[in-house]
């Protein structure tokens, strides 16, 4: 878990501001990917069209996050055409089929978040991200969304996939 360990310092200085519901959701994508988002494909891949379109172009960001287990994000802003955007649309669904987490392995990372959370690299204090995973855990574990700051202050779009899976890259 010390890759899991650096994944968590990297992202804990590139998103200062990201709070406990953004750090498990971080854990969360690396053992389960973002498949939970796919109900129907056309659906998926019209939606992230939209998105894409809607996202400002940042042509000089990383294309890729890596956030552990094999996973990685993929910057939607990175993207500058729309053969691009297809693209990932095939590769984050043909990638969500082939993610298949454990509670066992997330639970050991939650246990990680709480170590490196106790080593003061988050803005948020270790009591917080406790009382955060006492309700989590007590809801079953979803799937959660970023924090209204996180959100607000870093404006995410990307998917999740494999990183085997992804076949684009510049």
């Amino acid at each position: 878990m010390d890759d899991l360990r650096t994944i968590l310092l990297s992202h804990a200085a590139r998103y200062p501001e990201m709070e406990p519901a953004d750090a498990v959701k971080l854990l969360f994508q690396s053992e389960f990917g973002g498949g939970h988002l796919i109900t129907d494909p056309d659906a998926c891949l019209a939606y992230l069209r939209t998105e894409w379109e809607r996202t400002p172009r940042d042509l000089a960001a990383s294309l890729v996050e890596d956030i552990g287990g094999g996973m990685i994000r993929v910057m939607l802003g990175a993207l500058s055409e729309p053969q691009e955007v297809e693209a990932l649309g095939r590769d984050f669904i043909c990638s969500a089929a082939r993610v298949h987490g454990t509670m066992e392995e997330f639970s050991e990372k939650l246990s990680v978040l709480r170590a490196v959370t106790a080593e003061g690299i988050f803005a948020f204090s270790p009591a917080a991200l406790d009382g955060y995973l006492t309700a989590y855990q007590a809801a079953g574990c979803p799937a959660v969304s970023h924090s209204e700051t996180y959100r607000n202050l870093y404006r995410p779009a990307y998917r999740v996939l494999r990183r085997e899976d992804f076949g684009g890259g510049r």
